[in-house]
């Protein structure tokens, strides 16, 4: 069966590939050369087809163009040296034009086409069994629901398509941010009727889930600060029928060892095989990394501020070395090294399992045991070895999360089995107390929620007392502990309307430094009156003069 599935899935992308040079996301459909008639005619083609669009959101919508991007655009990472991966963007220089603007914009209205397409061709078909065409019907709407979930918050007002519509009949104006959200709304509410809690098969693991649904709806009442509706929504993926629970090893989530594990809600399915793995060990991993790995995306150094040691207490960043007290990088180095480990002996562990700090080590290729040194040119022998990094010569903090470690996978940089967790059942508890806090203010169970969350990282217990406000930064800090790297934070301070404020953890406006506390050589920007929204691509408006362009862009 699985088989099957990746073979439908690799005539999807090569369909799709040789779309590339089309002007508009409209211009392709997923079954070109097959009949829409033969597509829905069985209970097994109908299933290869919502299996294309899975393999769509993975590897078009969910990719590089967005993890990696939205990543470097939030607070807890940056982009060294490549404008088209979230610098340019990030120092308040992005236009209209930009390349992976206009791929968020164009992928996820892809799975919109296709879901479309796939509604309407099951919609009172026969051929398929009354069961099956429920449950795939509501994973298609919970497929179109996410999509213009993130469109609606990049973008706002956008044009809506809910049914299958000829090229010529979709240069249409973009519709209100109102009428946006309650598709969202109304589609994961249809999707939560018809989905199961979960499958009996093993040849289904990864398929969108009732829960799934529950939470993404939860989310766009959060997004919309309808608080009361968001609790209802999130306290029902906390008993039966409902089973989540939080791994007891943070870093399971991201092991290809522990994939689909008790603590996933819902998330995108990678093999390690040519176009169907997922790019994590390219963009997220350095160049000891199976597969020539990567090293683009780094840790900003102003994630140390966040993370605590065990018992609660703030780690005291004061007492860095600094470069001026030394006759040479080599020597300033040798001091760091023990600095850093000592002064992060005890700190919260989803510091280290996120992240590779100064005189961590590393699993890379050939099962070879690396550490991160400074300068890293020094080391290029020592045992055990350097890290090796893209930009040898900066003072990098990497990225340990989602990234492989030994030859377990040896394919592309960009075909590994990393699974992307799409929703936690962390996150549900972070953001079930983030919305009841803000209902009721810091009751028992937002603490219970929250303590859950942190007694998992062997934190103590927040103390008792707090008002909403403290409750409130607590929750947003705690977000920042569990979720960086994973495509969450950016709209985060950007929903919390922070992100063009000078806040030194969740502001967008502030200098970047590396690990010896040193700034880089560019500060982030965001601009209020522009930024909260990106722009409509110039490329869309070409092809649809209806188009209004965003505020101040």
């Amino acid at each position: 069966m699985k088989k099957k599935i990746y073979i439908f899935a690799i005539l999807i992308l090569f369909v799709l590939s040789n779309s590339g040079c089309n002007d508009g996301f409209l211009d392709t459909t997923p079954y070109d050369g097959f009949s829409t008639t033969m597509i829905y005619s069985s209970d097994a083609n109908a299933t290869y087809a919502i299996n294309g669009v899975y393999n769509v959101l993975a590897n078009r919508s969910f990719e590089v163009s967005f993890y990696n991007y939205v990543t470097n655009l939030g607070p807890e990472s940056y982009e060294h040296g490549r404008a088209a991966y979230g610098l340019s963007h990030a120092k308040g220089l992005a236009t209209t034009r930009d390349t992976e603007i206009l791929s968020n914009y164009r992928n996820f209205y892809r799975p919109i086409v296709y879901a479309n397409d796939i509604i309407a061709g099951l919609d009172g078909n026969e051929n398929v069994s009354a069961e099956l065409r429920e449950r795939l019907i509501g994973e298609a709407k919970f497929m179109r629901g996410i999509c213009y979930f993130y469109l609606w918050n990049l973008f706002g007002k956008v044009v809506i398509l809910d049914k299958p519509t000829p090229v010529s009949e979709t240069y249409l104006p973009r519709n209100s941010e109102e009428e946006v959200k309650q598709l969202i709304i109304s589609d994961f509410q249809d999707a939560i009727n018809r989905l199961p809690v979960s499958y009996s098969s093993a040849a289904d693991v990864g398929r969108i889930t009732k829960g799934a649904a529950i939470a993404m709806l939860g989310k766009t009442y959060m997004y919309d600060k309808q608080w009361e509706n968001a609790v209802v929504q999130f306290e029902k993926l906390l008993s039966s029928p409902f089973s989540y629970d939080l791994v007891q090893d943070y870093a399971h989530n991201f092991s290809i060892n522990h994939k689909n594990n008790v603590e996933s809600v819902f998330e995108l399915q990678y093999v390690n095989l040519e176009n169907l793995g997922s790019s994590f060990d390219r963009w997220y991993g350095n160049r000891s990394t199976a597969a020539t790995g990567g090293d683009r995306a780094n840790m900003s150094s102003q994630s140390l501020y966040v993370f605590t040691n065990l018992d609660g207490s703030s780690i005291d960043l004061s007492t860095i070395p600094k470069r001026s007290s030394y006759p040479n990088d080599l020597e300033h180095g040798k001091a760091l090294i023990p600095w850093y480990q000592a002064t992060f002996a005890n700190a919260d562990p989803r510091l280290h399992k996120s992240a590779i700090l100064p005189g961590s080590t590393y699993v890379g290729a050939g099962g070879i045991t690396r550490m991160l040194y400074w300068p890293q040119t020094n080391y290029i022998s020592a045992n055990p070895p350097a890290i090796a990094t893209t930009y040898s010569a900066d003072a990098k903090i990497l990225i340990r999360k989602f990234v492989t470690e030994g030859d377990v996978h040896l394919l592309y940089r960009e075909d590994s089995q990393m699974n992307y967790p799409l929703i936690r059942f962390a996150d549900v508890l972070l953001m079930y107390a983030e919305v009841k806090n803000e209902a009721s203010g810091a009751v028992s169970q937002v603490y219970n929620a929250l303590n859950r969350v942190r007694n998992r990282a062997q934190l103590v217990d927040l103390p008792n007392g707090l008002s909403k406000d403290d409750m409130r930064r607590n929750i947003w800090l705690e977000r920042y502990r569990e979720l960086m790297f994973e495509g969450h934070l950016y709209f985060d301070v950007k929903r919390w309307h922070v992100a063009h404020t000078n806040d030194p953890i969740f502001g967008l406006n502030n200098d970047i430094y590396d690990f010896r506390l040193e700034k880089v050589f560019f500060k982030k920007v965001f601009v209020e009156n522009k930024d909260y929204l990106w722009p409509i691509p110039g490329n869309e408006i070409d092809i649809n003069p209806l188009l209004d362009q965003n505020p101040n862009w």
